[in-house]
């Protein structure tokens, strides 16, 4: 499956095809590809090339995960639930982005309501993975990655919630960013939680993220200044918790090629508490929220109740998590309030010690501590022997910054010993997004061999 990454291209490569064949010869091609590349990323396509784009983005296509307004397209969520559901107006990241010059050719498959991190979806197909097809593109954001990867468009937005952006990056050998929370507009977003919930990027560089970001956030577009020294990466004790080896080795290897190309050097870190703060934080957080989030949509938008809505639904464990939600939410209650109160603010205010404290710029880990998932193990995984449930595994070291609010960033490290990409996470404090960019950059240009480059 690795030549199917053979067709992906930076917004250069589409800025120079536009200015050979036009927006709509780009559309053409990309619609070529989309054929003969069946990855069953997107839910719904239209190649028409609006009239009159003009702007920094003239002509640049980008898809949008289908839980995300854009005018034209209904915001199925992927689900037979919402399949009539058509927005008004689109979301507000949607706008700055087509007042640029871009344009939507196609809505992305994910997991259904983007309860899930396999992207395994029983109304519109499973996302395939582009270097193997028995694997998961990840979730819920699958449609994003695998369209991102295989050429379909040069750049695709997702959501994050848990690790929906930098899972289906990292497992499709992309670059993908969650920014910190609150910097994107989530309005115009079908949701699951306001504390945690963003609008994330994925591309082929640092670089087109950076741009990407810019048009949406103008006001925090400033050139950041990058050190001359090597960039200190802090690594918690518990970033690599043994689970699977050939993700390790290649995690491992990419830090000793930028440590010995002098780019970077590694700061031990205590445990953060990644399994801990995973399992202890992010049920309560999603069914508390969603269930508010639910219940007013239902009422508001569809005119119809919480349990009716659930009756249209078609993939087994959205089901299932809908069903108990309510039940979930209440079990989770004390925790999700202790959270709110306290909790969070406690978690920021530590993360933020740790950068002053050990004088790092960045936090490292691997994205995920394991492989793509194969489809047998989409709902169970064994580590270190045991069998365990498959989501929490995935998203362990992602979640810390999930419930902080801090910017990450997930990097291709290159390959493992199996032929698949493996991700390296960097996380920097609140706000400071531009400088994780700036950062990431530096650090992308080092790493060798990198998923793109190699693919060439």
């Amino acid at each position: 499956m690795k030549d199917v990454c053979a067709n992906r291209m930076t917004i250069d490569e589409a800025r120079r095809e536009i200015s050979r064949s036009g927006a709509a010869g780009l559309a053409d091609r990309l619609g070529a590809i989309a054929v003969g590349n069946p990855l069953n990323a997107t839910t719904q396509v239209d190649y028409r090339v609006p009239e009159g784009l003009t702007g920094q983005l003239a002509g640049l296509p980008i898809a949008v995960k289908d839980n995300v307004d854009v005018l034209g397209f209904a915001t199925t969520g992927a689900s037979p639930a919402l399949k009539n559901f058509r927005p008004g107006a689109d979301a507000p990241v949607v706008a700055r982005l087509k007042a640029a010059g871009a344009w939507v050719p196609a809505k992305l498959n994910m997991h259904e309501l983007a309860f899930g991190i396999t992207s395994d979806n029983a109304a519109y197909g499973r996302v395939i993975n582009p270097f193997d097809a028995g694997r998961t593109a990840g979730g819920s954001s699958g449609g994003s990655g695998a369209a991102v990867a295989a050429g379909l468009v040069p750049v695709a937005l997702g959501t994050d919630t848990g690790a929906s952006v930098r899972i289906p990056a990292a497992f499709c050998g992309t670059v993908g960013l969650r920014p910190s929370t609150g910097r994107y507009s989530t309005d115009g977003v079908i949701a699951i939680s306001w504390m945690r919930d963003t609008i994330g990027v994925l591309a082929n560089s640092v670089s087109d993220i950076s741009e990407i970001d810019a048009v949406i956030c103008p006001d925090d577009a400033a050139d950041i200044t990058v050190p001359r020294r090597p960039l200190r990466l802090g690594l918690p004790a518990d970033a690599l918790p043994g689970y699977c080896p050939a993700t390790e080795d290649r995690f491992r290897a990419a830090l000793e090629e930028l440590v010995s190309g002098g780019t970077v050097e590694i700061v031990p870190l205590p445990a953060l508490g990644y399994e801990e703060i995973q399992s202890r934080f992010d049920a309560p957080t999603a069914q508390t929220e969603a269930l508010t989030w639910w219940r007013e949509f239902c009422t508001d938008k569809l005119e119809i109740t919480l349990q009716e809505f659930r009756e249209g639904l078609a993939s087994p464990d959205v089901v299932e998590i809908f069903a108990t939600m309510e039940a979930a939410a209440s079990d989770g209650a004390v925790i999700y309030r202790d959270l709110v109160r306290k909790g969070r603010s406690a978690l920021q205010a530590c993360i933020g010690a740790l950068f002053t404290q050990y004088e790092i710029d960045l936090i490292a880990a691997p994205t995920s501590p394991v492989q793509p998932p194969k489809v047998e193990d989409y709902s169970q995984i064994k580590v270190r022997g045991e069998l365990r449930p498959t989501l929490p595994v995935v998203v362990q070291n992602t979640s810390l910054a999930t419930i902080a609010g801090t910017p990450s960033l997930t990097l291709p490290a290159g390959f493992d010993a199996d032929g698949l990409p493996v991700g390296l996470m960097l996380e920097a404090p609140i706000g400071c997004d531009r400088q994780l960019l700036a950062m990431a950059a530096r650090i992308e240009a080092e790493l060798s061999p990198g998923c793109f480059e190699s693919l060439r």
